[in-house]
């Protein structure tokens, strides 16, 4: 049993609770979530936040944190002995409420197996996929899987209503995280960011660490996370350049360092709320990204420039995300100007002011009483 407290809660939640989280991301929402039930039994897939509240992982989650789709379809037969692995584990256990958190390849698989043998079983899931970006018709079919999303942006909710699938904004839990940075100036750091994923590490750190010798830096940084630490330590050479991995010295850093250079994902996210500057960058296998080329609505590939509908963060994307492009967007950077239009972003990550974490254990706690 794990239990945690919840100041504002008057009672327990009684039930059973499988949470399945595939990636870091996930794992720190699945954390905050077992911090906020109290009497749920908990299991289920989660990294290591998940399981330093006592959580045991069916697997580690780094077995199906794979980037880009060629990488996915060289796992499949892997990643598919896991799928059946999860649903077996859920149908041995029947849990109440099965939370499925990102990760959709993964989780909308889990969730279709599990929804024709447990058909009585509330599935909810956290994290919406992009279906504004890309794929829209994905909306349905998780409608004929899903109890409920939850979704981080407000604009996500209608396209899941409408094919009655019930839709909640929760949103964005960096919020809590990340607050605007107070500091009147600005440390010599340079931050290199290149993704959470092993395939994302290998495929930009090389290409951040070559252009990080012709940036003017007093320190040179690499936050990462504890799972793909070594792997980053073992790509580096010189000695100047620092790897740490501790939360809080990442969210310091965050709010201290001059400028980042940052592979698309969340992590743009929390720069923006931190108020660094940046240069957003992702490359991937020439074939899935003539895959997803074709298949992305969206103009921008950075939250920051999503969330505020203009190019804010300069994008490096693919054959332009070269050593030589990087510095060059670095020094063009309008420090000034991005972290003014960074201040936009704050206010539309909360719901009427509740925080995402009591917003997301009140929607789930509707399922577990």
């Amino acid at each position: 049993m794990l239990e945690g407290s919840l100041s504002w809660m008057s009672s327990s939640y009684s039930g059973n609770l499988y949470i399945i989280a595939g990636e870091a991301s996930g794992d720190k929402l699945g954390s905050r979530i077992i911090d906020n039930l109290e009497g749920v039994e908990i299991s289920g897939v989660g990294g290591p936040l998940m399981e330093a509240r006592g959580f045991c992982s069916l697997f580690n989650i780094n077995e199906i944190s794979v980037g880009g789709i060629w990488e996915a379809a060289r796992s499949i037969l892997k990643i598919r002995k896991l799928i059946q692995k999860t649903v077996d584990d859920i149908v041995l256990k029947k849990p109440r409420v099965i939370l499925t958190i990102d990760s959709p390849e993964f989780c909308f698989r889990v969730a279709c197996r599990v929804k024709s043998i447990m058909p009585e079983a509330k599935l909810i899931h956290l994290v919406a996929p992009s279906v504004w970006a890309w794929r829209p018709n994905r909306a349905k079919s998780i409608a004929r899987m899903y109890n409920h999303i939850m979704t981080l942006f407000d604009f996500e909710p209608p396209y899941f209503t409408k094919y009655g699938l019930p839709a909640t904004f929760v949103g964005h839990p960096a919020i809590e995280e990340f607050h605007e940075s107070q500091c009147d100036s600005k440390e010599s750091a340079l931050l290199l960011m290149p993704g959470s994923r092993v395939q994302e590490v290998k495929s930009h750190l090389p290409v951040f660490l070559e252009a990080a010798k012709k940036i003017e830096a007093d320190r040179i940084v690499v936050p990462t996370i504890d799972s793909i630490r070594p792997l980053v330590e073992s790509m580096i050479n010189d000695k100047r350049i620092e790897v740490i991995s501790d939360e809080s010295e990442k969210m310091e850093l965050y709010r201290k360092a001059s400028f980042a250079i940052v592979a698309s994902g969340t992590a743009t996210l929390h720069l923006a709320l931190s108020s660094c500057p940046m240069a957003v960058c992702y490359r991937m296998s020439p074939v899935s990204y003539a895959i997803i080329k074709r298949l992305v609505k969206v103009e921008y590939i950075s939250l920051a420039n999503i969330i505020l509908g203009e190019k804010v963060v300069p994008e490096l994307i693919q054959g332009a995300c070269t050593p030589m492009e990087i510095v060059k967007a670095i020094s063009h950077i309008d420090r000034v100007q991005q972290t003014s239009s960074f201040r936009k972003i704050r206010s539309r990550l909360l719901l009427n002011g509740m925080l995402p974490s009591k917003a997301i254990s009140t929607t789930l706690g509707q399922y577990l009483v």
